[in-house]
């Protein structure tokens, strides 16, 4: 068992919880309540709770990744988190002038930087 991906699961879960209940109504509301009725309200419901369910996952595939190393897995949850990062930083370049405002590519560079480090260590013992 990898005690450096279980710290990452946990980290990940830890991550899904403040999203959940950090996240709260001032960012899920207003797609209820600006977005018109129908098809674009439901857009914004659904991909509001999907970053719940990624994070989620994430959070499993770490716990997997801790006990058993899959390099399949690791790349595609780096892939992963490297384009939540890559949208993050774009918003934050192009419309917010501004990377501090919404840091969460902070978290979506460094959990996949932290894998590879310990998944390289791991090999190397």
């Amino acid at each position: 068992m990898s005690r450096s991906f279980l710290a990452l699961a946990v980290a990940m879960a830890l991550t899904l919880c403040l999203h959940v209940f950090g996240g709260g109504p001032q960012y899920s509301e207003p797609f209820e309540t600006i977005l018109p009725e129908g098809d674009l309200r439901v857009m914004g419901w659904v991909l509001w709770h999907a970053v719940t369910v990624v994070l989620g996952v994430l959070a499993l595939a770490y716990l997997r990744l801790a006990f058993r190393p899959n390099g399949d897995l690791l790349v595609f949850t780096t892939l992963l988190q490297l384009g939540w990062a890559g949208l993050f930083l774009t918003g934050g370049i192009l419309w917010l002038d501004n990377l501090w405002i919404q840091p969460q590519w902070v978290l979506f560079l460094g959990f996949p930087l932290l894998a590879h480090l310990f998944a390289w260590r791991q090999a190397r013992s």
